[in-house]
């Protein structure tokens, strides 16, 4: 199945707090809420993807049973929040769900045939797509979450990802405080991370969009980013 990954402007913005990668269009994996990746509005990643067994050896020379048993298990890491204070923050993955190769390429820009590249540099190497529950604490009770994520995998001892935390469902006690929702069209908090085979590393942060100013041509949109904590 082959996919293009284009860039929204959220995603861009995310780039900033050390994120990688591409992910399809639709958000990657069955979670939905779920966004991610590295890609821009002159370009993109062309992705194949192709299901695989647990235990199948993919073309990267290792399975994706191989490079879960090394990420997979409870970790708690020091976290700082931004407004002050700290507490601590564990992160446990849960057992393989689902697992794919993604063959992943350079997208040629749409209209250009001159073989430019991107203006927004992208990691378009091939990876393991592994489907996985996630479960995210904090010690203070800001975050209680439990949800499924997709891990981006280049290599048997490190994976990432990229989660859109849904504020209405929160299990935890957090409260967007770190900007007045009020005066704002939307804010999004988003939660991403990176794991090898002994630590963990994450930061949380933000997105809050304006209101639109204008209408029509001469109409914009700002936005506006913020950060919550680093783990």
């Amino acid at each position: 199945m082959r996919e293009r990954s284009w860039l929204s402007w959220v995603v861009a913005v995310a780039t900033s707090v050390g994120l990688f990668g591409c992910v399809d269009g639709a958000g990657g994996g069955p979670q939905g809420g779920q966004i991610g990746g590295v890609h821009g509005a002159e370009g993109g990643c062309d992705e194949e993807k192709e299901d695989i067994g647990a235990d199948d050896a993919s073309p990267l020379g290792f399975s994706a049973r191989a490079a879960l048993t090394a990420i997979s298990g409870e970790r708690s890491v020091p976290l700082t929040w931004a407004k002050g204070g700290s507490t601590t923050a564990t992160v446990s993955v849960g057992e393989l769900v689902a697992a794919r190769f993604v063959r992943s390429t350079v997208a040629e820009a749409e209209g250009d045939s001159n073989g430019a590249e991107p203006a927004l540099a992208v990691d378009c190497s091939d990876h393991l797509q592994i489907d996985v529950p996630l479960a995210f604490s904090t010690e203070d009770g800001a975050f209680d979450e439990s949800f499924a994520v997709t891990l981006r995998v280049p290599r048997v001892d490190a994976a990432s990802f990229f989660y859109k935390i849904d504020l209405s469902a929160l299990q935890g006690s957090y409260e967007v405080t770190e900007v007045d929702p009020a005066e704002f069209k939307a804010v999004t908090v988003y939660l991403s991370g990176a794991l090898s085979s002994g630590a963990v590393s994450g930061t949380i942060s933000g997105v809050a969009e304006s209101h639109p100013t204008g209408s029509g041509p001469d109409g914009s949109v700002s936005a506006q980013q913020f950060g919550v904590a680093q783990f």
